[in-house]
């Protein structure tokens, strides 16, 4: 069995709009970024993407997030390129779920100036190649039913949605298990159920 890396190597991606955003795993040497970014997160993107979250991170709570083996847990980072400073302007993470192995709770952040420039797109196809890459053939997640918009790409994208509990969503979608998906921006953004 041929050896895996333990951390993929960066990538350089060009926008729509043409300008460059670097995806690279996340990092220990990330985590005064992260946390300063997300205290750059609008009140409304929070609750959107996490419900009742926090102004600020805890320390707990960034321990966790950097809590990182490259494997059951994983973190890319997106950059932009071509702004002063290079800022980190959103995160993609999974964690495998320990019940279901070939599974992964899946989450994507994208400051909120950054946002519909399709860097979370970028980020959340190039978290699933690393994924398949560890074995996991399923992302989940849980979106409050509120987050309609969000719904609605997830849906378009072939996901299935279902009651978890009052307000909440569950999410699953199948990873495809071939290279057809390499370019976020191409128009092929269907997620197929894997190969049996």
């Amino acid at each position: 069995m041929p050896r895996r890396r333990l951390v993929e190597p960066a990538k350089v991606h060009v926008l729509p709009d043409g300008r460059r955003i670097l995806v690279r795993p996340l990092l220990a040497s990330d985590r005064e970024q992260l946390e300063a970014g997300y205290s750059k997160v609008s009140p409304a993107s929070r609750r959107s993407r996490f419900g009742a979250a926090p102004d600020r991170l805890s320390p707990h709570q960034l321990d966790q997030l950097m809590d990182l083996d490259y494997d059951d847990r994983f973190a890319l980072a997106a950059f932009a390129l071509d702004e002063p400073g290079e800022p980190g302007v959103g995160v993609a993470r999974y964690a495998r779920c320990r019940q279901e192995p070939s599974a992964a709770e899946a989450a994507v952040l994208v400051l909120d100036e950054y946002q519909n420039r399709g860097i979370g797109s970028l980020l959340l196809w190039d978290l699933v190649a690393v994924a398949r890459e560890h074995r996991i053939t399923t992302f989940t997640a849980t979106v409050l039913w509120n987050s309609v918009p969000l719904l609605g790409a997830i849906q378009a994208a072939g996901a299935t949605v279902e009651p978890a509990e009052p307000g909440v969503a569950s999410v699953r979608f199948h990873l495809p298990d071939d290279e057809r998906v390499v370019d976020p921006f191409s128009g092929d953004r269907r997620w197929t159920s894997p190969r049996r």
